[in-house]
């Protein structure tokens, strides 16, 4: 629900992240990692997964109109892929009927707690810089100093304030018609039905350092396991 903005604190959902400038141009993502960066901001934190931690990145952008760039920098998140997440959100939105980010391929990129409004309001407050990956706080500090001295302005409109609250329950189990990342790094899944993992048909590989590990299925009297073997 969408909410006016009498009486309100920014930013509205805690986190972590750290708030320099309300009145900055630029907000700050590092994904999976905390990195100091020496520049003018609104705010700076992580986002490591790519569904609620998504959803409350946009619930306090789009409440402070100021920002008008998101740096998306700092390591990717195995598995989660959030960063790729945020800019698929960004660049194609959301399925307006399974709520799934369009061709994000993390494990549970879905964004069910917002309103389309929030959504929509985050796609055009904010142009995204993708600096996925990039580490080094001098050179995000670099970007944001040029952005700055590109500020168009506070984005038209009021600030944008959504009642947040995560519901329970509603992501995990639509992953049912379909296999359920068990270790997406390795590309690896497991069928909810038959409990098989799916690369493989007894095992899949998934290291070689320093030896060849497995995930090896076994069937026992109480059900089926995954186990570890070094073959």
């Amino acid at each position: 629900m969408v909410t006016s903005a009498e009486k309100r604190e920014w930013p509205p959902i805690p986190g972590d992240f750290e708030v320099k400038n309300p009145g900055s141009c630029i907000a700050i993502c590092t994904l999976g990692k905390k990195i100091d960066v020496d520049s003018d901001y609104a705010i700076i934190g992580t986002c490591k997964t790519e569904n609620i931690g998504i959803e409350r990145m946009i619930v306090n952008i789009v409440s402070n109109p100021c920002i008008r760039y998101l740096v998306l920098a700092g390591p990717e998140v195995p598995g989660h892929k959030t960063g790729s997440s945020v800019r698929c959100l960004h660049q194609k939105g959301v399925d307006k009927e399974t709520r799934k980010i369009v061709e994000a391929e993390g494990a549970i990129p879905y964004v069910e707690n917002l309103p389309t409004e929030a959504i929509e309001r985050f796609r055009m407050q904010v142009e995204l810089i993708d600096m996925i990956d990039v580490t080094n706080p001098d050179d995000i500090a670099r970007v944001a100093r040029e952005l700055t001295s590109k500020n168009p302005g506070p984005f038209g409109g009021e600030a944008l304030w959504v009642e947040f609250k995560a519901k329970r329950g509603r992501a995990a189990p639509r992953g049912l018609g379909s296999a359920i990342a068990l270790l997406p790094e390795y590309g690896l899944s497991v069928d909810p039905f038959s409990s098989l993992v799916s690369k493989l048909d007894l095992y899949a590989v998934v290291t070689t350092h320093p030896s060849t590990i497995a995930v090896v299925v076994q069937r026992t009297e109480t059900g089926t396991i995954l186990v570890g073997k070094e073959l």
